[in-house]
């Protein structure tokens, strides 16, 4: 009887242990990370025209991100850790161990833009805050994620908007 319930304990423990699918299993990890990317700074006052618009290079971004199973079939939690910078955490699936979709989350950026020129040799660059929505997918690989990601948001302190489609954020697994 007593070896009946070790192999039923047995089995059990082994279904447990196997409720994530390979393609969590392949993702699920540490990863560093870099961002790099433009966006567009759009004044919204009456009277801003297309000059207004700016097209802004991001500084690049790195930090540290992790992918964990949330133990519900192809459900993963996503944390991202930018150094010197604001955590942020999002869930999503991972879709034929090929692709991650996460659920949109917002966060902070601060965007550096450049002020009026004081002289030709001289170019002072202010600093803005965005509250932004990032939302996008990775495409997996065999130990890197590439993501694709998308920002739309406000600034915090004037009536600017920021909009950028084409951000990379390049993973790799430690």
């Amino acid at each position: 009887m007593k070896g009946k319930i070790v192999i039923y304990v047995g089995l059990l423990l082994g279904l447990v242990a196997c409720s994530d699918t390979a393609a969590v299993r392949s993702v699920e990890g540490a990863y560093r990370f870099k961002t790099t990317g433009q966006v567009t700074i759009e004044e919204n006052y009456a009277g801003a025209t297309k000059a207004d618009t700016m097209l802004i290079t991001l500084a690049n971004e790195t930090g540290t991100l992790e992918m964990v199973s949330l133990h519900k079939g192809d459900s993963m939690l996503l944390t991202i850790d930018p150094l010197n910078g604001q955590l942020a955490v999002t869930h999503g699936l991972v879709n034929n161990g090929s692709r991650f979709d996460f659920v949109p989350f917002s966060r902070t950026l601060e965007v550096g833009m450049p002020k009026d020129k004081l002289d030709s040799l001289v170019n002072i660059v202010y600093y803005e805050m965005f509250d932004i929505t990032v939302s996008g997918y990775a495409e997996v690989y065999d130990n890197n994620l590439v993501f694709r990601l998308t920002y739309k948001g406000e600034s915090e302190t004037t009536e600017r908007t920021l909009r950028g489609s084409n951000i990379m954020m390049l993973a790799k697994k430690n």
